[in-house]
């Protein structure tokens, strides 16, 4: 008989919860399954890895006190979609299976399952690349304008104000010298380059 671990995230004022849990037990019930232990964390977002329950339950499955783990949806286990591919490939490498009870073809224990969760991981990695070839860009735009990146450099407060007296706003200012705004801003203030609030002249 396999050992499940139930997962779920409630909600004191929320009686569906409650029923989310049944389902489950009468799910474990009817196909067999022992409740090893049920992983319940209250009032905890599904966006926080940090979860305590959570946190034992992944233990759990590490050390395989626990074969398959059971959630009602995909949601109230996880809610970024590459926290759930990484979590659900690391428990697979235990030899634990993941089911959803909701969402019925998201079953690691069937080939059906097995492809849901590679289609998944597709998407997860399509993200993953979609986002870096954002950053690409946007920094291959950024040296297009002759913004320099990395640590800002640290600006000559003569040279600054020399060209603040000229017009120049902090953009402009910062790409002559090489450094960004607020690096600009903190030298004009302390060349007396500053509001009546304190803040700086800014164009």
């Amino acid at each position: 008989m396999k050992n499940v671990g139930i997962y779920a995230r409630v909600s004191t004022e929320d009686q569906t919860s409650i029923q989310q849990l049944e389902q489950l037990r009468n799910y474990c019930e009817q196909k067999k399954l022992n409740v090893y232990s049920e992983y319940v964390d209250e009032g905890e977002s599904a966006l926080k890895t940090n979860r305590p329950e959570y946190q034992r339950l992944l233990e759990d499955a590490r050390k395989r006190k626990i074969d398959t783990i059971l959630v009602y949806k995909l949601d109230r286990f996880s809610r970024s979609l590459k926290e759930l591919v990484n979590t659900i490939s690391n428990i697979k490498e235990y030899g634990v299976n993941f089911v959803s009870f909701m969402e019925k073809d998201f079953d690691t224990t069937s080939a059906t399952g097995q492809l849901m969760f590679h289609i998944v991981s597709a998407f997860a990695q399509f993200e993953r690349d979609m986002i870096s070839e954002r950053t690409k860009l946007k920094l291959n735009y950024l040296k297009s304008k002759g913004i320099k990146l990395g640590r800002p450099q640290k600006a000559d407060f003569q040279r600054v104000s020399n060209l603040r007296a000229q017009g120049l706003s902090l953009g402009q200012i910062g790409r002559e010298i090489g450094c960004d705004k607020s690096t600009v801003c903190k030298a004009l203030k302390k060349a007396n380059y500053i509001g009546n609030n304190g803040n700086c002249v800014a164009v």
